[in-house]
């Protein structure tokens, strides 16, 4: 097979504008982890949980179940679930729960002071900092891990676009803001397999057969580059570019709380056991925004949990694009350098639910990009 390296005589020149930029390299070595992150990602097969019933004479309205795709689908579930808790009513008039302070818990409270509700009231064990979606990639991902395939419809599917719209639009009124909460990074897909062959490869070996739906959405996706060998420092055959939409969660949390706050809302700690404990409060409407927690509190074993891993190298101000090859997940972030190890594919982590870091997974990972890293040609930057 021709490498890289060799081909570069032959390689047809891109545009100027189109050329891969210099790239500082990441400084992959173990002891440059300064934490490691567990999160449970909450699944269900048939995708999220967005309906409303009575308990405890509580009008609820349960979003929860969005496997992988919690931050990039929660302003279109929270604009969903709040439809339902204002249905028929006039917003100045209603007072609001809302149960969880992660990113769905976060949008939909921002979006019913948004809706002009009298009232919103957050209940939540942990803030922000402590529930499980802060310890996401922070990548737009919107179908991962969204639903299975025999159990998905076509209303759904519908759903989901909707979903993913609407969150896109609200994601772009955050671009260029204080902190850079939301930016577009570049990001490099590795392989040794064309593009196509290799995306097929990755649908093939998911014995669980997740959903895929980003095809849905081709008109507000950027568009994707193959950069022909010899035009990119990459020791694989085949690299792809494209440029993601990134979250920078602990700014973006960071920010959503100062708002909310700011426009009145209310945070208090309060932990639930049954779902009698919400007859307790005062709001007679109740978005339930409890992720994973949900499946204890409402006894639903719908929700499957999906363990995800994530070491966190020390931040490098330099770098500012993210990696994929073969089960290596790579992303800088302001606030480190994420190193993700998938040795299962999709379904690493399935039902599983342990939350404790395991070391030597992460070392694995980051021994993985190291020798990445040592296989390629050096850009100056």
């Amino acid at each position: 097979m021709q490498t890289a390296q060799s081909s570069l005589s032959t390689a047809p020149p891109l545009p100027f504008y189109d050329a891969v930029p210099p790239m500082a390299p990441i400084r992959a070595h173990e002891d440059r982890l300064f934490k490691i992150t567990v999160c449970l990602r909450p699944f269900r097969a048939q995708g999220p949980r967005i309906e409303t019933e009575l308990i405890a004479n509580k009008k609820v309205v349960h979003n929860y179940g969005h496997g992988g795709s919690g931050w990039s689908l929660s302003w279109g579930s929270g604009t969903l679930a709040l439809e339902q808790a204002l249905a028929g009513t006039d917003p100045s008039t209603q007072d609001i729960a809302v149960l969880g302070c992660g990113a769905l818990g976060l949008t939909a409270a921002t979006l019913a002071q948004r809706a002009g509700c009298r009232s919103v009231t957050i209940y939540a064990k942990d803030r922000t900092s402590e529930a499980r979606s802060f310890r996401a990639t922070g990548s737009w991902t919107p179908d991962s891990r969204i639903s299975l395939t025999k159990s998905s419809t076509p209303a759904f599917a519908q759903q989901w676009e909707q979903m993913a719209r609407t969150s896109w639009h609200h994601y772009q009124r955050y671009l260029g803001t204080n902190g850079a909460p939301i930016q577009f990074t570049d990001r490099y897909a590795l392989s040794d397999l064309p593009p196509e062959n290799d995306h097929q490869r990755r649908i093939d070996e998911d014995p669980l057969q997740f959903s895929h739906y980003m095809d849905l959405i081709q008109d507000i996706s950027p568009r994707s580059l193959d950069l022909p060998p010899g035009t990119h420092p990459f020791p694989t055959r085949y690299a792809r570019r494209n440029q993601q939409l990134m979250f920078n969660i602990t700014e973006l949390s960071h920010g959503l709380t100062n708002d909310f706050l700011i426009a009145g809302g209310k945070i208090v700690n309060r932990e639930f056991h049954t779902p009698a404990d919400l007859a307790s409060l005062p709001q007679p409407t109740i978005i339930n925004c409890t992720g994973y927690g949900a499946r204890a509190l409402f006894a639903d074993d719908s929700l499957t949990p999906v363990r995800g891993q994530i070491g966190w190298l020390i931040p490098q101000p330099e770098v500012n694009y993210g990696l994929q090859f073969g089960d290596l997940n790579v992303l800088a972030r302001p606030d480190g350098i994420v190193v993700q190890l998938s040795e299962k594919g999709e379904a690493s982590g399935w039902n599983d639910t342990n939350e404790t870091p395991d070391r030597a997974e992460a070392e694995r990972g980051v021994a993985q990009l190291r020798n990445l890293f040592a296989r390629m040609k050096h850009t100056p930057a």
